[in-house]
């Protein structure tokens, strides 16, 4: 019944700088039937496959909202990811979507045969749905009324959900992540609504262009929030590949069979009154494990991580959520049928831990590509020197055009001083550095003489001064 075999990975070393730390195939750490899956949707659809990835663990965890984590600290964590899938138009990201969603949305379309069927259960929460679009704060917490309810807010085209008013409620939506928490809206006319201990997961695919821009528009909330740092992200310019629509897809069936099986089990569950979710535990091994790995972690965020240590900060909550749900989809054998009884799930091993973290120490990568960081600018000079510099110029000009139709290389200060058409003070400012750039020299006298150098010829264009040329 059990499988615990993981593919052999080898765990990059720290780098040193972050133009090394690029992204890395996480495909060869996670379980075959996983890895077999996402290649068969791969090659099916063409689209990149780092956004198959990323569709398909937001699919795992959508399944597993019956489910949640008591990491070492005691607190319970929920199951569910944040996702957003940036790639260019027509890659295939729908079609990737649409392969790995099927199971839940077939399933979503039997809850609502099921309402039909039954009218005195159709406002149970076991037969709500589980995907969302186009939501409301208020028709959430509609669908979350209740004990730990899960939702997933799914879209592949999520242009409008950037912009929506549930987007905004970004305190809201990190303390979700983070859980148990409980959020209660009070309504006029109606009953009030209260969520306790809810999970919410979030599958957004979206044009490179779309987000950047809004991002810009919001000024970088999100990250400056917290909110983008709890994202998973998968970004790719690369444009759609080779389909092979009849291609056989046996892994992702066997998927498809899990994602019913988990989902079924968990709305007899909630029929049958029992509306708790059901715990999973790291093994004593896995801990110790994940203790190696964030000594490691904690010591680049000040090295190679430096540059996206909000995002690596919380590489535990997406490090431990991502192993449940491999280790749930590898641990179990498909079922014949939806119905029968789930086994329970043994704690989750190292092996699961280190598949994981394969796969966040890579969404590093990508998180940097969707917030690169700003260039610098140089240092603009102040009003006051600009003006100064414009000054100097224009005085130049006029002592250099003075001096050319002459065929000389001096003046007297009164006429400089006139011919500069500056006040004295200014021109005084103008004659201090000429002297320290080595283009005037000051002679004695009543009326002072101002002799220009070579230097001065040569910046206005002239290789040597004027008056010598002429007694050549």
């Amino acid at each position: 019944m059990f499988s615990t075999t993981y593919n052999p990975i080898h765990l990059s070393p720290p780098t040193d700088t972050w133009s090394t730390f690029e992204f890395r195939d996480p495909l060869h750490s996670l379980p075959p039937r996983v890895t077999g899956a996402i290649l068969e949707v791969h090659n099916k659809t063409g689209a990149p496959v780092e956004i198959v990835t990323l569709v398909a663990l937001s699919a795992m965890s959508t399944a597993l909202h019956g489910y949640t984590i008591r990491p070492p600290n005691g607190r319970l964590m929920p199951m569910s990811l944040y996702c957003m899938g940036i790639g260019p138009p027509v890659c295939g990201k729908s079609a990737a979507m649409r392969e790995f969603y099927r199971a839940i949305r077939e399933f979503d379309a039997n809850l609502e045969a099921r309402r039909a069927r039954n009218p005195e259960q159709s406002d149970h929460p076991a037969l709500r749905d589980l995907l969302q679009r186009d939501v409301t704060w208020s028709s959430l917490l509609e669908v979350l009324d209740g004990k730990d309810n899960g939702v997933t807010l799914e879209d592949d085209d999520c242009i409008d959900q950037l912009k929506s008013d549930f987007m905004k409620k970004r305190g809201k939506l990190n303390r979700f992540f983070d859980g148990p928490v409980k959020e209660s809206l009070i309504r006029r006319d109606q009953d009030p609504l209260a969520a306790y201990n809810p999970s919410i997961g979030i599958c957004f695919l979206t044009q490179p262009e779309i987000h950047s821009e809004h991002q810009v528009a919001i000024r970088y909330i999100e990250r400056k929030s917290g909110l983008a740092s709890r994202f998973l992200y998968a970004h790719t310019l690369a444009g759609r590949g080779p389909e092979r629509p009849l291609l056989p897809t046996p892994n992702l069936d066997g998927i498809q069979r899990l994602v019913t099986w988990f989902l079924e089990q968990r709305v007899q569950r909630r029929l049958a009154g029992n509306s708790q979710r059901i715990e999973l535990t790291l093994s004593p091994e896995a801990q110790w494990r994940w203790e190696e790995l964030k000594r490691s972690l904690d010591q680049r965020l000040h090295g190679d991580l430096q540059p996206v240590q909000d995002s690596a900060a919380r590489a535990t909550e997406k490090t431990w959520r991502i192993a449940a749900a491999l280790h749930c989809f590898n641990a179990v054998a498909p079922p014949e049928h939806p119905h029968q009884p789930l086994p329970p799930i043994p704690p989750i091993p190292p092996d699961a831990i280190d598949a994981a973290w394969a796969y966040v120490e890579c969404s590093l990568a990508q998180f940097h590509k969707v917030f690169p960081p700003p260039e610098p600018k140089p240092p603009r000079p102040s009003r006051v020197r600009e003006r100064q510099l414009e000054e100097l110029r224009v005085a130049k000009g006029h002592l250099h055009d003075y001096l050319r139709r002459r065929c000389c290389d001096t003046m007297s200060w009164s006429q400089a001083l006139e011919l500069s058409w500056l006040s004295e003070h200014k021109f005084k400012t103008v004659v201090a550095h000429m002297k320290s750039m080595d283009q005037v020299e000051l002679l004695g006298g009543k009326d002072r003489i101002l002799r220009f150098s070579s230097h001065f010829f040569a910046e206005m264009g002239f290789e040597r001064s004027i008056a010598s040329q002429f007694q050549l």
